[in-house]
This record gives structure tokens, sequence and C-alpha cells, in this order.
């Protein structure tokens, strides 16, 4: 599913948003999960999730869970047909750094996922990181909780 670069709203989803949606046993899996189905079938959202997370998801889901291997990679292509994973690049190192040593967070990997998440264009960052959500926004994008 390419993104389209039109006038839809980008809505980024932090790694725990993502684990929300595939592990309903997490404390935050409820609001999220509500949410997304709420929102997902609207014509004006485009839903990305970076794709560095899918080893992230991955290891915590087989190894933390014991979720088998097959039923977390299932788990994940369903998810990335309704949410696009967008791939990291060099410039989102770059801006990440300059924003950590401008001492915007201590964070470096939140970071690098709110600069990919920038230069996908996205208008609001989806997560339910305390840390991330006291900075209310990341040059003019949104950081929400759902």
């Amino acid at each position: 599913m390419p993104i389209n670069m039109s006038n839809a709203m980008r809505i980024f989803f932090d790694a725990n948003i993502c684990l929300d949606l595939l592990d309903t046993k997490r404390i935050t899996s409820k609001a999220s999960v509500a949410w997304y189905l709420d929102q997902k079938d609207k014509k004006e959202y485009e839903f990305l999730y970076s794709a560095d997370f899918i080893t992230t998801i991955f290891y915590i889901l087989t190894q933390r869970r014991k979720v088998s291997a097959d039923k977390v990679l299932n788990a994940l292509d369903t998810l990335s047909l309704e949410v696009l994973p967008y791939y990291l690049e060099h410039s989102d190192y770059t801006l990440a750094k300059e924003s950590f040593f401008n001492g915007l967070s201590e964070d470096f990997e939140d970071l690098m996922v709110l600069s990919s998440a920038l230069r996908a264009k996205c208008h609001i960052f989806l997560t339910n990181d305390k840390e991330l959500l006291k900075l209310k926004e990341f040059q003019g994008m949104k950081i929400e909780a759902p």
C-alpha cells in the first residue's frame, strides 16, 4: 500500500500502539483498540508505523509473551495491510541527532521514530509513552494518546 501524499490526515503509530493492537492483554490495549476501530475506516486517514518496530514486536510477542512465530508473522502481515510500515532513512538519524543535542529528549530511539514520522508528513504521532506525550508536539506534528 503506497503512501497517498494527498491531503489525508496521516497518523503514525508508536511501537506501543502497534503492540496494543496485537496483544490485548496489555493494560493500554483496550483504549488503543477502541480508538483504532473507531478511526480505521475513515477514508481521510492514513496510518503508518516504523518498519523498525517489526523486530521489536516479533521479539516481545515470541520471547516475552510466548506467542508462536507463525502467529506473530501472520499478525504483522495483517497489521501491515492496514497500517503501512515506513522505513527509516539516514535523514531521520540526522534530525534525531540534532534534536538530541538540542535537549529535546534523551531517548534517541524515540527521536529517530519521530523524525521518520515527520518525514512521512504525518500530522499526529499516536503513543502511550508518557515522556513523549509531555512533548505535545515535534516540529509541528502533534503527539497524542488514543
